[in-house]
């Protein structure tokens, strides 16, 4: 029986055998066996499809995370969403660029967010400020790790920016020159690789200290008392 849920499994299926930008409503209902039409009686547009598949691949984000201190559970919090992301590689476009996950409001997530920065002392404008701050860091490193080469000429594609690289003008660039062996293919801005086939795992693990310290910092710095001059 075709019903919404069925569609977003295959929705999500097929956005993972073929990528983003191939997705149709056409190859879905052909997948589906049904007329297009019959898919729009459960899903009105091929964003909300989009929107669908992403709640999808997320929903048991916020069902996996642990208890413990705030700073635990913002980092596995990070860790899941990464992991899910890395699940289903072909939606960090859309995770990155669109606003398709409000669609799909997840509440428990968000209020596990919520709940660890009240325990960090947040609260009023800072809490928002620091709620943003967990989302971008949650979404941001992921999607960005998961950036892919362009479908078309991939392989020269990559060529191009291994010679790029590699020709770097060490007069002109003296620190690029000499740390340019140790960030190729390893750092933004200077790989050729997706982390789909190469993961960012120890960059990943730096992002999440340096935004759980810098959290806790902060947290710290609004509770200071203001110095009497």
């Amino acid at each position: 029986m075709l019903g919404r849920e069925r569609i977003l499994q295959a929705t999500l299926a097929l956005i993972d055998e073929k990528g983003l930008a191939a997705f149709n409503i056409r190859a879905l209902a052909t997948a589906l066996g049904v007329y297009p039409a019959a898919i729009y009686w459960h899903v009105p547009s091929r964003d909300a499809l989009v929107a669908g598949a992403i709640g999808l691949a997320m929903q048991n984000v916020a069902a996996r995370l642990p208890e413990g201190g705030w700073q635990l559970r913002l980092a596995a919090l990070m860790r899941g969403f990464r992991d899910a992301l890395r699940a289903h590689p072909h939606l960090a476009p859309a995770v990155a660029s669109e606003l398709a996950t409000n669609v799909n409001v997840d509440a428990p997530l968000i209020d596990y967010v919520l709940a660890a920065l009240e325990e960090a002392r947040f609260e009023g404008p800072a809490l928002v400020d620091a709620f943003n701050v967990v989302i971008a860091a949650m979404c941001g490193f992921a999607t960005l790790e998961l950036s892919a080469a362009p479908a078309e000429a991939a392989a020269e594609w990559q060529d191009a920016c291994r010679s790029r690289i590699d020709a770097v003008d060490a007069q002109r660039h003296p620190h690029l020159a000499r740390h340019v062996g140790e960030l190729r293919n390893q750092a933004f801005m200077l790989r050729w690789a997706s982390g789909r086939e190469q993961p960012l795992h120890s960059s990943f693990d730096a992002w999440i200290d340096v935004v759980i310290r810098g959290l806790d910092a902060r947290s710290r710095m609004l509770r200071r008392p203001a110095r009497v001059v």
